[in-house]
Formats: C-alpha cells, sequence, structure tokens
C-alpha cells in the first residue's frame, strides 16, 4: 500500500516537471516565431476582422456536438449507457485534460470521469479509444483525397498510408503490435493501457464503424471549414481544400509530446504550410494562435467548471 502511494506521488512529480519543460519547450518556439512578425500587419488584422469571425464562433459548440454524437453511438451499442448531454460534458472534459497531458492524449483520460460519473470502467475505456482512433482516420482519409486533388502526390501517399493503417487496426486488431505501441505511448504520456483491452476496443458492429465514420467525415469537414473561415475573417485568401490536404499535418503537429498540447510546434508548423501558398507569417501565427484559444482553451474552461462542479 505504502509502495502503492510512492509510486502515485513520485510519477505525480514526473508529469509535473514534464509538463514544466513542455511550456518552457512552447515559449521557446513561441518567442523564435514572434521575430517572425509585423506588428503592425498584427493589429490591421485583429481590428479589421470581418462579421464571418460569427459563424465561427457557431461551429464550435456544433463540432463538440457531433463528437459527442459519436461517442454516445459507441457507449450505447448495446444499452443506453449515456445521454447525448453526458457525452457532450465528457468531450469538453477531454478537451480540458488536453491542455495539461501531451500528444491529446486527454480524449482517452476523460475515460477516467467517464467511469467515476458513470460507473462504466471497460466500454468507457474502449468506446473512447475507438472514437479517437476514428476521428485520426477520418482526417487522414479526407486529407489523402484532398492532397490528391491538389496533385500533392507526396503528402497524399502519407496520408493514406496512414489511412490503411488505421484501417488494419478497425478490422484486424489483433496483427497490430499493441505491446511495442503500449511503451510508445507510456514513454510519451506515462498512460499505460490494457493490451487485451486495446484489441477488445475495435470489436465492434460494422454497422456502429460506418455510423462513427460519416459522422466523423462531417465533423472533420466542419472543424477545417471553421479553420478556412477563420482564414477567411481576416480576409486572408486561401484554398478550402488546401486546408484539408494539409489537416493531417497540421493533426500531427496537435500530438508532438514534447510541447504543451502542440502551442509551438502546430504554430510553427501551420506558419510553414500557409507560407507555401503566400500567407504571411504573421496572419499564419494569428490565425493558429486563435485556433487554439477557441477550440481548446475556451472549451477547455468550461470542461474544467464541469470537472470542479462534479
Amino acid at each position: 500500500m505504502l509502495d502503492n502511494i510512492q509510486k502515485n506521488e513520485k510519477l505525480k512529480e514526473i508529469l509535473k516537471d514534464q509538463r514544466t519543460v513542455k511550456i518552457i519547450i512552447s515559449l521557446l518556439i513561441l518567442l523564435i516565431l514572434f521575430k517572425l512578425i509585423d506588428f503592425n500587419l498584427l493589429l490591421s488584422g485583429l481590428k479589421n476582422i470581418n462579421s464571418l469571425f460569427i459563424l465561427v464562433l457557431v461551429l464550435i459548440p456544433i463540432n463538440i456536438l457531433l463528437r459527442a454524437w459519436r461517442l454516445m453511438i459507441i457507449l450505447n451499442q448495446n444499452e443506453k449507457l449515456i445521454s447525448i448531454k453526458d457525452s457532450f460534458y465528457l468531450n469538453l472534459v477531454g478537451i480540458t485534460m488536453n491542455l495539461f497531458l501531451p500528444a491529446s492524449s486527454g480524449d482517452i483520460a476523460k475515460s477516467y470521469y467517464g467511469y467515476k460519473w458513470h460507473g462504466v470502467k471497460e466500454e468507457m475505456l474502449s468506446s473512447n479509444i475507438f472514437d479517437k482512433f476514428m476521428a485520426l482516420f477520418s482526417v487522414f482519409i479526407i486529407g489523402s483525397l484532398a492532397a490528391i486533388f491538389l496533385g500533392l502526390y507526396v503528402l497524399s501517399v502519407f496520408s493514406a498510408l496512414i489511412s490503411l493503417l488505421f484501417i488494419l487496426i478497425f478490422f484486424y486488431p489483433k496483427l497490430m503490435p499493441w505491446k511495442t505501441l503500449n511503451k510508445l505511448l507510456f514513454r510519451i504520456t506515462k498512460i499505460k493501457l490494457n493490451e487485451e483491452k486495446l484489441i477488445q476496443s475495435f470489436d465492434v458492429p460494422n454497422k456502429i464503424k460506418f455510423k462513427t465514420f460519416i459522422i466523423s467525415i462531417i465533423g472533420c469537414f466542419l472543424l477545417y471549414f471553421q479553420l478556412y473561415i477563420l482564414i477567411l475573417s481576416f480576409s486572408v485568401k486561401i484554398s478550402f481544400i488546401y486546408v484539408l490536404a494539409v489537416s493531417p499535418l497540421m493533426n500531427l503537429a496537435s500530438l508532438f509530446p514534447f510541447t504543451f498540447n502542440g502551442l509551438g510546434s502546430g504554430e510553427a508548423l501551420v506558419i510553414y504550410l500557409f507560407g507555401i501558398v503566400n500567407v504571411p507569417p504573421t496572419m499564419s501565427l494569428l490565425i493558429s494562435l486563435l485556433c487554439q484559444v477557441l477550440n481548446a482553451i475556451i472549451p477547455g474552461f468550461f470542461g474544467y467548471l464541469i470537472i470542479m462542479r462534479k
């Protein structure tokens, strides 16, 4: 008993130190990026933001609602375990956890709160793992098709290969090297998962897989359409297809384990990707940071209130 308490305390200290290091790395990257900024252009962009920004705000709860709907379908495949409201709350909590845990692992860690609030343990963990993988799968599928349309064949092949990996996971989970992947996850996040439960996570009827895939595709389009509208609200010209094509890379940046919720690494990548289509670094950084505030900080604040209330 005493050994377990000491191990938990040691793990907390390790996570705290890691969090501090990640924040420092994120701040250092941002300080470097700020050297590229034209502050006159930055202030001008903020002053001249147009009315399309209202649509960006409207899409925030809609995006979260779609994610909540997908998770609810997975959890309720055999019997009704949670309502859409419960699922919405859990997704807000997941966003909050993502602010403190690396590589977007908060989407899985929210299972703990789902278990505490609804008394469902194994189903909650497996459903959240399946939900996270389905969300990533839809991003890479759309990204691959958009990249083909634009003639970005190297990017298309990369996204297609990741998509094939997800197909293997969904339909042939026993072939995956879960032990190796679990060790890698533990090194990055200090979260260790049961390999048998990982395999069971994907023992889902094809009907549920199809439903959640369609919802994920719609959700992915809406999420990156929101980003596109945010770009347009600053009168920056860019193709929506291009945003979709590079969305897998932007998603991977948020999974980068050595920064605070992808802060810094995500902005650096957005500056590079948008720079290819002649978007000034100043506007790219502004758009990326604002996207973080709208889709992570603000919903995360409400998720924190839910945790405190419950």
